[in-house]
């Protein structure tokens, strides 16, 4: 890296802000582009009324040293608490007000676009040109950087680059073509009292119809007793997708009744079309690293379709990336 370099970032979850955060204490000047109305990505809270809610990730493990050390900073900071120990006997941390609670703070300290869609690329004389168009407007924004870093889905990121006629080496190309996803439906459920489910308010499903239940509550972000989080199991979503939500709600509590013990008072749903990656960037290589880097374009991509569904894994491809661009091999 020499000296005075800019990025732009596209993608403000917990991949794209910790990229940030170690590129910006290299001195690089980092703009962050996110088209969402806040940072966190997956790691999503939604209300009802007064009801708060997990709606995408539900905890973050620690497995690597390097992240477990930040994950131990989140928590002298009192960002994070323990929550439950899983199958691995590993714990489960969850943020003391929902899981946007560290990505917030770290957003505040980074230069960020929120509600701004990327619409056009342009690379040319070692420069990016990113195009934007705010939410709700017909105005464009455009920013300059030397480096690209992208952090959405690659799916979206490859249907930017095609469109924007950005050309990766063919190789490359059919790698990142590779990754794939799959879609989660959500359902976000407040019940007229206590949901009975057991200690510690969580149950992993192997069920047809569902593969997560979460008593917000007994996590202790919501105020209201019976805030539940349920994701549906990937046969389910991918075969319902397209019904209405009123439809999918009643599927959902009717599939989930036997586990509670209370009734619904309102529901809403929510899609994560990209939710889990099952097959990863150069999954069967044997030297693989979990980003994508091209120093001659000064492009990269991150995130979770390079490393692994975990959260872990998301922010550590994000930190890696940005290490190789601040000292490429």
């Amino acid at each position: 890296m020499t000296d005075s370099e800019s990025c732009i970032i596209i993608g403000a979850g917990i991949s794209g802000l910790l990229a940030a955060q170690r590129l910006m204490r290299y001195d690089m000047d980092v703009t962050i582009i996110e088209k969402g109305r806040n940072v966190g990505g997956r790691m999503a809270v939604k209300h009802i009324g007064d009801a708060v809610f997990d709606a995408g990730a539900q905890f973050v493990t620690t497995r690597d040293m390097i992240f477990r050390e930040r994950v131990e900073f989140w928590l002298s900071k009192g960002e994070v608490k323990p929550w439950y120990p899983g199958p691995l006997k590993n714990m489960r941390y969850v943020g003391v007000d929902g899981m946007t609670k560290v990505p917030a703070r770290i957003g505040k300290s980074l230069t960020t676009r929120l509600s701004e869609k990327v619409i056009k690329l342009k690379f040319t004389k070692k420069k990016w040109t990113v195009t934007t168009r705010p939410h709700g407007e017909k105005s464009t924004n455009t920013y300059t950087a030397d480096w690209l870093v992208m952090t959405a889905p690659v799916p979206q990121n490859m249907e930017l680059l095609e469109a924007s006629k950005i050309l990766l080496d063919y190789d490359d190309e059919e790698e990142l073509k590779k990754i794939q996803y799959v879609p989660c439906m959500t359902v976000l459920a407040q019940l007229n009292g206590p949901s009975g489910l057991p200690n510690p308010g969580a149950m992993d499903l192997n069920h047809e119809v569902l593969r997560w239940i979460g008593d917000n509550h007994m996590k202790g972000i919501s105020p209201n007793p019976g805030s539940i989080t349920l994701h549906c199991s990937p046969k389910f979503t991918a075969e319902n997708w397209d019904l209405e939500s009123e439809e999918i709600i009643d599927k959902v509590m009717t599939a989930a009744k036997p586990y509670l013990k209370a009734d619904l008072v309102e529901a809403v749903t929510h899609r994560w079309k990209y939710s889990d990656p099952v097959r990863i960037y150069r999954e069967k290589h044997p030297f693989r690293k979990p980003y994508f880097i091209d120093e001659d374009l000064q492009l990269g991509m991150a995130g979770d379709g390079f490393n692994g569904a975990r959260l872990e894994a998301a922010a550590l491809s994000g930190m890696e990336l940005a290490s190789a661009i601040i000292s490429p091999v």
